[in-house]
């Protein structure tokens, strides 16, 4: 069992990112847990099947998505050295 078997959309808080990477195209889209509850049909799904459900957005592609949770925090610049 991985996370997104074990996790429903709506387990989610209302502000989360989750990012829909094309396996096709390599486009990548992010979509927030709220945008996507508003969608009838995925409203009690589980993310494995939220990730079925979605498809490319890009024009003429339409190809399937890997579902990734984003990253809300911050990247860092590497601050070491040598003495």
């Amino acid at each position: 069992m991985t996370w997104k078997t074990e996790l429903r959309l709506d387990d989610l808080p209302p502000q989360s990112r989750l990012e829909a990477f094309c396996k096709t195209c390599s486009a990548a889209r992010y979509y927030t847990a709220q945008e996507l509850l508003a969608r009838r049909a995925l409203a009690h799904a589980h993310l494995d099947q939220v990730e079925t459900a979605l498809k490319c957005v890009q024009r003429g592609c339409g190809g399937a998505v890997a579902l990734y949770e984003a990253s809300s925090g911050e990247t860092e610049a590497f601050q070491g050295g040598m003495p």
